[in-house]
């Protein structure tokens, strides 16, 4: 493999979704092998128990350069934590020249660096069935993973009500409160962008809210706020109503809980993003409702009670499997100018 695509596979990977933009990867040649960690630095916090979101992150990562690879002719044989003495060895794969080159080329390829999350709304639709189907399908290409679409309005009901309670709760515990902040770069100010964290540009709150949002990031503040019952009110906005006036909902499903199953629920949303990207549609993700039921989260003991509900509440919406993430998706009705940025790629690792 030459210099030239070996940078273009890293490039994609690096473009990968993380939670809050985070990007907690690792990466070190050794020739045509590349090993993928998972950045000690970068990973760990209190909703990264068990490292369930850097294995999210990981796995689209992962996706992001297979499928860069293949469009540049190369296959990739993939071992999930190839040490089991070094929790953070994510991956290992060996990139060879691919039998089937001459096949059609990775439609999927051209969309990494244009996907994105859109946090606006309203959003148009509908959303049709043939779409509804394709992304279904991207999500099946990686064994275990499914879409479940709560269409009826019972079910419908039922996913924004588990939402909003996993969005307020993160308002609600100091310790979900300090995460979700930290990870805000208010020195960026309102209309720039920043390389790392989210840039509050990304955030799509409105004008008249802003002050109030940037005083949340206190805890003297905050603890106020939900004494005036603040954080069920907030759970409704960044979540319930943007939802409630989007046209298109999915859930991403994986097998179970293990962390290898979490990895590859990461390559299957990754796949279902890109595909939505080629689509048109506007893709925001929550996964506060799947990443809380879990159980690792070592929230305070006054919010336990409310994990195991809304267990039992996904379990009850996915009907088999563990629920993972979810989508909100629509028509954004013009294109995003804010966007996360990226590090510089040489503090990623070893490079060739």
């Amino acid at each position: 493999m030459d210099q030239q695509a070996k940078a273009d596979i890293l490039s994609a990977g690096i473009a990968a979704p993380s939670a809050d933009n985070s990007q907690p990867w690792r990466f070190a040649w050794h020739g045509d092998e590349l090993d993928l960690h998972i950045d000690a630095g970068r990973s760990g916090r209190v909703s990264d128990s068990r490292y369930v979101l850097s294995d999210l992150a990981v796995g689209a990562c992962l996706e992001s350069m297979v499928i860069r690879a293949r469009a540049l002719g190369y296959a990739a044989d993939v071992q999930t934590f190839p040490g089991p003495e070094d929790e953070r060895w994510a991956a290992r794969i060996r990139w060879r020249p691919d039998p089937e080159g001459d096949r059609p080329g990775e439609p999927l390829a051209t969309a990494i660096e244009q996907r994105h999350t859109d946090r606006r709304f309203p959003w148009r639709g509908p959303i049709p069935a043939d779409v509804r189907d394709r992304l279904s399908a991207q999500a099946q290409r990686i064994t275990g993973g499914r879409l479940v679409w709560p269409i009826s309005s019972a079910e419908r009901k039922a996913a924004l009500g588990l939402i909003r309670r996993a969005e307020t709760l993160r308002f609600k515990s100091p310790l979900l409160h300090a995460e979700l902040f930290s990870s805000v770069r208010f020195s960026s100010g309102w209309h720039g962008a920043c390389e790392e964290g989210l840039a509050p540009s990304t955030l799509a709150v409105e004008a008249p809210l802003r002050p109030f949002f940037q005083m949340m990031r206190h805890p003297g503040v905050m603890a106020t706020f939900r004494w005036l019952g603040a954080a069920p009110m907030l759970g409704w906005r960044s979540a319930w109503l943007p939802i409630r006036l989007s046209p298109g909902l999915c859930l991403l499903v994986i097998p179970s809980a293990e962390r290898a199953d979490v990895l590859a629920g990461g390559r299957a949303l990754q796949r279902v993003w890109l595909q939505a990207t080629l689509d048109g549609l506007a893709v925001q993700p929550y996964a506060s409702a799947g990443v809380l039921s879990l159980g690792f989260v070592p929230i305070e003991p006054a919010f336990r009670s409310q994990l195991s509900a809304l267990s039992s509440a996904l379990g009850t919406l996915c009907r088999s499997g563990q629920g993972l993430v979810f989508l909100r998706l629509g028509y954004a009705r013009s294109a995003l100018r804010d966007r996360s940025g990226r590090r510089a790629s040489g503090s990623f690792g070893v490079f060739p």
